[in-house]
């Protein structure tokens, strides 16, 4: 006799069964083959259109069958190559090591040479299990999915993201510059002018993640890098969030996640005394964060504008305006920041300066940059700034580097473990681990042009080259100009 078939409120138990955790990876193993196999359509069909195209150019040109088939074999000889690259896995033996300059809460960050080019990286290291311990998988996917981002100079570049049985590994462009609060520690207090010229580049900066529909929710000093050239770029994406996002997560969720990321705070920072060198390199400083993240009345992109608003603050200041000896209180002070919000008059700011920071440390109904970026921008504080060319412009503070591994500028950590792991001796190959599947990235490949797209780039040109004046009417370039002109 067939069992019985079960019941509404046992199938209930069964999904109640399903850890988060087991969710949070379902999910993303889904979104994984869904935007695999998304693309691999996407790029059959433009490859279908593109060979297409490729014969109705060399239509027009009238190419011989010979010069033809050349042609084919030249893009059929870059794609094998593109593709033996893109298989071609890379280690943590790829690089050598030079310097700590950072450690936090989930790993370090080293300033590494890539062996075989030479090439200076910043190479962040994150322990695989203290990230599925401390549910941090979808936090670390979209650190990586932002880092690989192409084309925004308010980023910090992604080079390579890979992994090994125990690690994830972050491969970015190396800023000698230091950080934000590096320049905080050596100037205490920043004039006006210059607070005008970093929250101009911040917001700008800000903005770009928002358009690519991010929200950072951990901006503050330390994740605010400063370039060779003295410009900003940001840093440390591991709690952002997509813009689509549920955002009404409960306290007590929010709260586990504080005491995770402030564990070597409190050992770290006991006072501030306007001096910040005890803040120095902390984890999970709560100082910036806005409160209605710690609510439960949910929040958007306007959490980042508070933190600007905190940033700017401090930098006039000479301390953030909800400091307390212990993380907590700190907390409690954000919570209930109409009560301990204050400008001393004794920073002699100006009214414009005071009226900005007033605007963004506020009530989330009515900050500003609720309406867009663009009625920050127009606030009287930023009078003068040229917002299109502000990138191109002299920085106040333009960092003497002795060299490319010039680490003069952050703090330096001593080794606890050795930068190699030990080489297994198995010899069957690792299995992939279904908990970060997707995480590899090369942008030297990602972002490498296809040999089909380069042939149909060399026709054009060659097409164009045959109308000019001054060759004969009937011109036919030859198979090795052609050939010559795809390699």
């Amino acid at each position: 006799m067939a069992s019985p078939r079960p019941t509404t409120q046992r199938r209930k138990e069964d999904q109640e069964k399903i850890s988060s955790n087991t969710r949070d990876k379902a999910q993303l193993a889904k979104s994984y083959i869904e935007g695999k196999y998304s693309r691999l359509k996407q790029n059959e069909e433009e490859r279908k259109d593109g060979w297409q195209e490729l014969t109705t150019k060399m239509d027009e040109l009238s190419l011989s069958v010979t010069e033809r088939q050349l042609i084919k074999q030249e893009i059929l000889h870059r794609e094998a190559e593109q593709m033996r690259q893109k298989r071609q896995k890379i280690t943590i033996f790829d690089f050598e090591p030079i310097a700590i300059i950072g450690r936090g809460a989930f790993g370090e960050v080293r300033v590494v040479r890539k062996k075989n080019t030479g090439e200076i990286f910043a190479l962040k290291k994150m322990d695989k299990a203290e990230m599925l311990l401390k549910n941090q998988v979808q936090h670390v996917k979209a650190e990586r999915d932002v880092l690989a981002n192409s084309g925004n100079p308010w980023i910090v570049e992604l080079k390579y993201s890979f992994q090994d049985e125990k690690y994830l590994y972050l491969a970015m462009d190396y800023l000698g510059g230091g950080d934000l609060m590096t320049l905080l520690i050596r100037r205490n207090v920043l004039t006006e002018a210059e607070g005008q010229f970093y929250i101009a580049e911040l917001i700008l900066a800000v903005d770009s993640i928002h358009k690519m529909n991010y929200i950072h929710r951990d901006l503050k000093p330390d994740n605010i890098l400063i370039d060779n050239q003295g410009h900003l770029k940001l840093s440390d994406f591991g709690l952002s969030k997509h813009a689509d996002i549920n955002p009404s997560q409960s306290r007590e969720a929010l709260r586990k996640l504080e005491e995770a990321r402030i564990k070597s705070y409190v050992e770290r920072r006991n006072e501030f005394q306007r001096n910040r060198k005890l803040a120095f390199s902390t984890v999970g400083t709560p100082d910036y964060i806005a409160p209605e993240v710690f609510s439960r009345q949910g929040y958007t992109e306007t959490v980042d504008w508070w933190s600007v608003g905190v940033i700017m603050f401090e930098m006039l200041v000479g301390y953030p305006p909800f400091y307390a000896d212990k993380p907590r209180d700190v907390c409690q002070k954000i919570l209930s920041w109409q009560k301990y919000f204050s400008i001393p008059r004794e920073a002699r700011l100006s009214n414009a300066t005071i009226d900005l920071i007033r605007k963004l440390i506020c009530e989330p109904s009515t900050r500003l940059g609720i309406r867009g970026v663009a009625e920050i921008k127009a606030h009287p504080f930023f009078a003068g700034i040229d917002w299109n060319n502000i990138r191109s412009s002299q920085a106040p503070y333009v960092p003497e580097l002795n060299g490319p591994t010039d680490v003069s500028n952050f703090e330096q950590y001593e080794e606890l473990e050795p930068f190699y792991p030990p080489v297994s001796n198995r010899k069957r190959p690792q299995r992939k681990d279904v908990n970060f599947i997707g995480y590899t990235f090369k942008r030297e490949v990602e972002f490498q042009q296809t040999g089909l797209t380069s042939a149909l780039q060399e026709l054009d040109s060659i097409k164009s080259t045959t109308s000019r004046e001054s060759q004969p009417k009937n011109y036919i370039p030859t198979s090795e100009e052609l050939y010559n002109g795809l390699t």
